[in-house]
């Protein structure tokens, strides 16, 4: 047994209690620890910290590496329970990203799951729900099972707003593998929004094909970076040479990954900051053989012009952001469309009643949580003053939800209507629509309040 030192009284004296040492809850906390920061397991089996262990208190006895993986899985398995039964009491529905990995080593493939959506405090969440190893051949099928089965162990198959994938034929034939074997029913206007094309990874393919024609200069100032960064004395020294130069920049030197345009972007970014630096370096550096020239920088400060203008593009939001709604869209597509951009215009609008309706016959069939107009006026006549058993036995019930999903509601039609209709609010920088939308400031309308609470958490 052993004193440690408690909470101050409010004299300022320090109070002490008994400390009983606990195997099993020191097990857990090192298990965690491993965890929360990445070690790897073999961290067991280290001389040091096994003799640093025992300083602390020598009757902890050191488990091996096997039994403390056995405790991080307890781990794992105890917080996947406690994330499943937050999904399950979602009202909301879950939007859901993929992402396949390639092994560096052993050059195999893995699926990264993840779900996106809006609790009750209107803020964003995110969980990691599976990294699986993905069986070669990477077909729609094996692809489509991967996905369906993490689905359904995360027992979520059924909230699914929308998946966003990359854009590959491949994609496109899981996602009908899926339609396949999801219930329609469950899903936004039967699944016709279930496929989201991945607008960063488009973003990627066409930046990629630039770049490329231009990788002479990348690879120079690519290389710089990946020499000035690869000890922290070459850091040392650049950082130095920048304080005299009067650079005022905190920024640091980044290397970037080759699939992410974003990240080349921020690589030439900071580099261009301290394009004075590296001749300055160079002539204290003999190794140092990668200095780019006039024509590197030239190139370099064209490229993040142009970057630039992608980062803008991936600001723009839907028409249920309060601040651009129909606006945004009937601004640009004249531009991008000319003569063809009506018909698109209208057929986005018609997407958005036809989702609209979708939700309210959810609503009038108590599947969704909004209380609205629409549901008032339907939900008696389709479930209010009949029990279950009644429901089942009317051989016209499917009739009463055949006129529910096809009959228009004009009041609701109506506040979509007033909603585009109404000025859009401005665009600030310090504007955060999840707050807006938990306030209703920028929605007149409860179905599209949660309509919104669903789309705001699918990801590009």
């Amino acid at each position: 047994m052993l004193l440690r030192s408690g909470s101050k009284k409010n004299d300022g004296k320090q109070e002490l209690h008994n400390h009983v040492f606990d195997q099993q809850q020191s097990c857990h906390e090192l298990a965690s620890a491993i965890v929360l920061h990445e070690y790897p397991l073999s961290i067991m089996d280290h001389t040091g910290f096994r003799k640093f262990v025992k300083s602390l208190q020598p009757c902890f006895k050191l488990v091996s590496r096997n039994t403390i993986k056995g405790d991080i899985l307890k781990i794992y398995e105890l917080q996947r329970l406690k994330n499943c039964n937050i999904l399950e009491k979602l009202a909301s529905k879950i939007a859901v990203t993929t992402d396949m990995w390639t092994s560096s080593n052993t050059k195999k493939g893995f699926m990264a799951i993840t779900a996106h959506y809006i609790d009750e405090s209107w803020i964003l969440q995110s969980q990691i729900l599976r990294f699986i190893y993905v069986p070669a051949p990477h077909t729609k099928e094996v692809l489509s099972d991967v996905v369906l089965s993490s689905l359904m162990d995360w027992n979520i198959d059924r909230k699914i707003s929308t998946i966003t994938l990359d854009n590959c034929s491949t994609n496109d034939g899981m996602i009908n593998c899926l339609l396949e074997k999801l219930n329609v029913s469950d899903l936004l206007i039967d699944g016709l929004v279930l496929q989201m094309r991945c607008a960063a990874h488009i973003l990627n393919l066409i930046v990629k094909d630039g770049l490329e024609m231009i990788s002479g200069g990348i690879e120079r100032i690519r290389d710089s970076v990946v020499y000035w960064t690869a000890s922290a004395a070459r850091i040392e020294n650049f950082e130095e040479a920048a304080r005299q130069l009067r650079i005022s920049s905190t920024k640091k030197l980044c290397l970037d990954c080759k699939t992410r345009w974003n990240s080349t972007f921020l690589m030439l970014q900071t580099a261009a900051i301290y394009k004075d630096v590296f001749p300055r370096v160079k002539v204290r550096e003999k190794h140092y053989t990668s200095l780019p020239n006039d024509d590197d920088w030239e190139v370099c400060n064209a490229i993040c012009e142009k970057l630039k203008l992608f980062y803008q593009v991936t600001e723009m939001f839907s028409v249920l952001d309060p601040r651009y709604k129909m606006k945004l869209i009937e601004y640009y597509f004249p531009i991008i469309y000319g003569d063809e951009s009506f018909m698109k215009i209208e057929a986005i609008r018609q997407n958005c009643y036809s989702l609209l309706h979708d939700y309210q016959y959810r609503s009038s069939l108590g599947g969704n949580r909004v209380d609205s107009q629409y549901m008032a006026s339907h939900s008696e006549h389709v479930n209010g003053s009949h029990d279950k058993n009644e429901v089942e036995t009317d051989p016209l019930a499917d009739f009463d939800k055949f006129v529910a999903s096809n009959s228009t509601d004009v009041t609701s039609k109506t506040e979509l209507d007033f909603y585009f209709e109404e000025n859009v609010l401005p665009r600030v920088p310090t504007f955060d629509i999840l707050a807006t939308s938990s306030t209703s400031e920028g929605m007149s309308c409860n179905t599209l309040v949660d309509e919104e609470d669903d789309i705001d958490c699918v990801t590009e």
